[in-house]
């Protein structure tokens, strides 16, 4: 396993144990965030992947042909998505 493929698994496993809440906060927090690194595209790409994972209603608001879109905050209710 290459080290980029570690650092993907560790985010994966680091963000599958928050909560809901907890995980839109993260998501929340790159919003508006222009740095871009490696590393960086990992992490997304893993929380990409997790915020997938839970079937949010209405995930299309952050997630646009399979791809996260971080250009809004969203806030989460009942498990339903919306924009803040």
């Amino acid at each position: 396993m290459t080290l980029k493929e570690e650092f993907y698994t560790q985010k994966v496993n680091e963000l599958s144990t928050l909560r809901n809440e907890a995980l839109i906060d993260t998501f929340n927090a790159e919003v508006g965030n222009t740095t871009w690194s490696n590393p960086r595209g990992e992490f997304l790409s893993a929380l990409n992947d997790e915020i997938s994972k839970r079937n949010f209603k209405d995930d299309r608001l952050i997630i646009k042909n399979g791809r996260l879109s971080i250009k809004k905050r969203v806030k989460l209710i009942d498990n339903q998505l919306s924009t803040l």
